[in-house]
């Protein structure tokens, strides 16, 4: 009797269980990466490791995610939802034990790539599970659900990767999110329904898998090396070339393979397109309030650590309010048109704090920024999310959503080194004795270059659009476009049909 109850209950609130579920797959995967790098001086100095040590931390978690995210999401599509993210979350959990209780750094490393594998396998996993909800509003709700998740993620990673470090130690940072991991992974079979393999399944295009890997793996390498071994060098040029070369051989392969890891039409479907192409704009907006933003107020404007985080947080306030908005903007006008205000009141957002210095005042210049970039962000990032997977096809959204977490991933890799160096290369060229304006110089510029690409992504969206009228004069060619038939979709009279979906 206990049992069925227990059953009744879980499909009356499946949807809640589901909202749960899937915030708490991007929340995890948010806060690892951030809870880590605070955490990441104390590992050093437990265990006894120099520089090189401490950025192989990092490296042996971004390369995995970064270069499997295509695989995770064409594994979703062919193995089923429920599987892949039920291993995605078995992997990452057995990567934060195998971290924690880690005695050197030989084991950590591998504790780290299996958190990365297991991102990689649950991520884009999540996001199709989330666009091949029937009701817009529920997809357009989930995605704003999930994008509150990351930004919380974002907001208390930094803040409670400071508190457990002190208090209890750096291998708590890990061990911690293993019942929170745990509980997802046991809810999730719950919650999702079993899936046939795809009628089109005969085995992964292995070629196609160990191409794609090679070159999203040299590529983060090459991004995340140059801040060590700078931009022209060898260590960075290399790489770089040969990921260059990967992607070639990966796209010749694509064309001729009769059963692709990523199907090529996939990438002339019109919304993802541009989603794909102007998303990183948004990237880049939230790593230059995140990443540059925090260092801002620390180094030029002296706040210390606690008030470098409270100033941050009417961001994460505001993207708990942004979520709804978006939902709302949505609901009502065009995508295209919802993410190209969002990537200009980022722009706005970053402006203003470019204007700031070591003598401005919180209130005037500071908490007006915050509040414009929390909205700005949020509402980008729930509009891409949607339009990236609401005309593929059901068997091709995982992959789809692979693509496009790999853009974000790399975009935001690239932000992040990118505006950290303009940001030091003008403040060491800066005329000034004063330590606090010559970095302020330097994070200006970076807020300034931050604000010019996402005024480009507005444009990129406004340019490129979308093409609804294509698929309604010619159903077929669009079903030709993505490789194959949405067999989840159901035709909707026009009076039914949500305005932020066409």
């Amino acid at each position: 009797m206990n049992g069925s109850w227990f059953a009744e209950r879980i499909r009356r609130h499946q949807a809640i269980l589901l909202t749960a579920l899937l915030t708490t797959t991007n929340f995890l995967v948010v806060f690892d990466g951030l809870v880590v790098t605070v955490a990441l001086p104390a590992v050093q100095h437990s265990l006894g490791l120099g520089q090189a040590g401490a950025q192989w931390i990092m490296t042996a978690y971004t390369l995995p995610l970064g270069g499997m995210l295509l695989l995770g999401g064409r594994c979703s599509d062919r193995y089923g939802r429920r599987p892949v993210l039920m291993t995605g979350f078995g992997l990452f959990i057995a990567g934060l034990l195998l971290a924690g209780l880690a005695p050197a750094l030989w084991l950590l490393l591998p504790g780290r790539m299996l958190q990365g594998v297991g991102a990689a396998l649950a991520v884009p996993t999540s996001f199709a599970i989330i666009s091949a909800q029937r009701s817009p509003r529920d997809r357009n709700r989930l995605f704003a659900a999930v994008a509150v998740a990351g930004g919380l993620g974002a907001a208390g990673g930094a803040v409670f990767g400071g508190v457990v470090t002190q208090g209890l130690g750096w291998r708590y940072v890990f061990l911690l999110s293993v019942p929170v991991a745990l509980l997802a992974a046991l809810v999730a079979p719950k919650v999702l329904e079993r899936q046939p393999p795809a009628a089109t399944a005969g085995g992964l295009d292995l070629p196609g898998v160990v191409l794609s890997m090679a070159g999203l793996m040299l590529l983060v390498f090459a991004i995340t090396n140059t801040e060590t071994a700078g931009a022209a060098t060898f260590g960075t040029l290399g790489p770089l070339a040969l990921s260059a070369v990967a992607f070639t051989g990966f796209l010749l392969h694509e064309r001729r393979t009769k059963d692709p890891l990523l199907r090529l039409g996939t990438l002339r479907v019109p919304s993802f397109r541009t989603a794909v192409l102007a998303m990183p704009a948004n990237e880049f907006a939230y790593q230059g309030s995140v990443f540059i933003g925090l260092l801002f107020f620390q180094q030029a404007l002296g706040y210390s650590p606690l008030g470098a985080g409270l100033a941050f947080s009417p961001l994460g306030l505001v993207v708990l309010v942004g979520s709804s908005v978006a939902d709302r903007l949505l609901h009502r006008f065009r995508w295209t048109v919802v993410a190209a205000g969002a990537q200009f009141a980022s722009a706005v957002g970053l402006a203003l704090l470019a204007l700031a210095d070591p003598e401005s005042a919180y209130l005037p210049h500071i908490l007006p920024s915050m509040l414009i970039l929390g909205l700005g962000t949020v509402v980008g990032a729930v509009s891409f999310n949607v339009a990236a997977g609401k005309d593929i096809s059901a068997h091709d959204k995982g992959v789809g959503y692979g693509v496009f977490e790999t853009a974000k991933y790399v975009a935001g890799v690239f932000a992040v080194a990118g505006l950290g160096s303009i940001a030091a290369a003008r403040s060491g060229s800066a005329e000034t004795a004063n330590r606090a304006a010559a970095l302020a110089t330097g994070y200006q510029l970076a807020f300034t270059v931050a604000a010019g690409i996402a005024v480009v992504g507005g444009i990129t969206v406004a340019v490129l659009g979308d093409s609804p009228g294509l698929r309604r004069r010619h159903p077929g060619r669009a079903s030709a476009v993505t490789g194959t038939s949405d067999a989840h979709s159901s035709p909707r009279s026009p009076d039914t049909s949500d305005k932020g979906n066409r």
